[in-house]
């Protein structure tokens, strides 16, 4: 019951939630890219 109901967020979701998941993680690595650029820098 639980991995139909998990399949189906995935496949009948996707269309949407899909592009803006890796929107979100996109920007979410550019964030940490240049955290870690000022971190180092900063030595």
């Amino acid at each position: 019951m639980m991995g139909y109901g998990y399949e189906g967020m995935i496949g009948g979701g996707m269309g949407i939630f899909g592009p803006l998941l890796g929107l979100i993680v996109l920007v979410d690595l550019v964030l940490v890219g240049i955290w870690l650029w000022q971190q180092v820098s900063k030595k």
